[in-house]
């Protein structure tokens, strides 16, 4: 019983063999032409080849080869290992020119050409065997290893006859800033120069010429470029005025001690500060030491200039006062402005007091005087003097005088 079972286990066997093997039923290689080349297809099992392969952007039908004219154009014969180790084979592939000398890390990523993942150069790329075929031109078969590959004439793979048109970024650098462009592959002839620009100092020129984004900067909106490159605003030749450009306008302005007292600024800034006094009371210039018996004693005739943008600081002076036993006068100072002036403020100290918060202080109107007896005997003294609103307009002088108290003039 168990031996009849084991033979017909063994008959079994040997008819489902014969059945796989039949020649009839198992597909046959064919070598050489096929009529089905580039033919889409899904499976290798499609394919008289028996080889399905990725072929411009597709699975197809591929043949086998032996030598370059095996192929058609723009294919090549790619070395493939076969059954007979004797006889080398290979298959046509396409001359993919984006995978042949393409940067990789495995064979896997040249798969298309046949190709092999090989160092090259500074890196690794996937080169095409030429064991069975000639290289595309601008190519030369190189040993390399145990066989021989395709590697680029220029010597390197981003730029060659296959890559021709190519373009990658490059820029140029130096202290002014870096400027971005690209450069061309020339095939043979390898890369072109660079196409960026070389950074240089900002001209009023319409052009980035730093590349830092921003066009003229700096220099467009200023007296040499104010509305336009080369529109150069004019000074006017006016004594104390300067050119100015305000939001792209031409305009005239007072240089530095120098005031536009009637408002018209064609005719230019026509005041000068003489810049008489202090800026503060601690830097309050002395003009003497006086006493009881001085009487009257003119201390200056100065201006605190200033129009409608602007005035001058006010003016700070001090002086020394002793009472003297046998001049018993009353100590004043009076400040008389003239008619064309401006309204103007002052102030006095009392003997020795530098806080200006304690001063006592009066306002003076346009052709009228006023006086302040401060108290104290012997001391330093502090007198301030300026206008007493912002933006009016003033050029005329002012005059000081230290006095007794019923004789100011």
């Amino acid at each position: 019983m168990q031996k009849s079972f084991s033979f017909a286990l063994f008959t079994l066997f040997t008819m489902v063999w014969f059945i796989a093997c039949d020649p009839a039923t198992s597909p046959t290689v064919k070598y050489g032409q096929v009529s089905d080349f580039a033919k889409a297809c899904a499976s290798g099992s499609q394919c008289q080849s028996l080889r399905c392969i990725e072929m411009n952007e597709i699975m197809a039908c591929t043949r086998y080869c032996e030598q370059a004219s095996d192929c058609p154009d723009n294919f090549y014969c790619a070395i493939e290992a076969g059954d007979d180790p004797e006889k080398l084979m290979g298959l046509c592939r396409p001359l993919d020119a984006d995978v042949i000398c393409k940067r990789c890390s495995n064979d896997t990523q040249c798969a298309i050409i046949g190709g092999t993942c090989k160092p090259f150069a500074a890196s690794t790329y996937c080169l095409m065997d030429c064991t069975l075929d000639e290289c595309p031109n601008g190519y030369t078969c190189t040993p390399i290893d145990d066989s021989s590959y395709c590697t680029p004439d220029t010597g390197e793979c981003e730029c060659n006859t296959l890559k021709e048109g190519d373009r990658r970024a490059c820029s140029f650098e130096n202290e002014y800033g870096e400027c971005s462009g690209a450069m061309t592959c020339l095939g043979e002839a390898g890369w072109a120069t660079c196409d960026a620009s070389m950074p240089g100092p900002e001209v009023c020129d319409t052009i980035d010429n730093n590349c830092d984004g921003s066009i003229d900067e700096g220099i467009l909106g200023t007296v040499n470029h104010c509305s336009e490159c080369g529109d150069v605003c004019q000074g006017g030749g006016f004594s104390g005025t300067q050119p100015v450009c305000l939001e792209n306008v031409c305009g005239l302005a007072c240089g530095a001690n120098y005031f536009d007292a009637n408002a018209n600024s064609q005719d230019g800034c026509e005041c000068m500060d003489d810049t008489f006094g202090a800026v503060t009371a601690a830097d309050a210039i002395s003009q003497g030491s006086f006493t009881s018996c001085d009487f009257s004693h003119q201390i200056t005739e100065s201006r605190v200039p200033g129009d409608a943008t602007h005035q001058a600081h006010n003016d700070y002076i001090k002086f020394n006062y002793e009472d003297v036993w046998n001049c018993q006068i009353e100590l004043a100072v009076h400040l008389r402005v003239p008619s064309s002036a401006a309204t103007h403020v002052f102030c006095v100290s009392n003997a020795n007091v530098t806080t200006e918060s304690s001063w006592t202080c009066k306002t003076v109107a346009p052709g009228t005087a006023q006086n302040i007896e401060p108290n104290g005997n012997n001391g330093a003294y502090y007198v301030k003097v300026g206008l007493l609103n912002p933006g009016d307009a003033n050029c005329s002088n002012y005059l000081l005088t230290i006095c007794e108290g019923g004789r100011c003039p």
